[in-house]
């Protein structure tokens, strides 16, 4: 019997992981103490990193944010 859908195990899940990142290199970062930092959410547009900025801006007014853009060249 042939299944119905494919294999789904087939693509490791971090190879699958790295294509996603690199498909958004564009990303959003809150700047912690101690030069840490967070990536908080990953674009494909620098457009809408900024529209998700404006939005996360205004619910932590007191936190410091980024636009990023980071390749993850291999």
């Amino acid at each position: 019997m042939i299944p119905a859908h494919p294999d789904r195990d087939a693509v490791p899940a971090s190879a699958a992981q790295n294509y996603r990142i690199r498909l958004h290199p564009w990303c959003i970062i809150r700047l912690l103490p101690k030069m840490q930092r967070i990536v908080l959410a990953r674009f494909r547009t620098r457009t809408q990193a900024e529209e998700y900025l404006r939005i996360v801006s205004n619910l932590m007014p007191t936190a410091t944010h980024e636009i990023v853009f980071d390749p993850e060249t291999e």
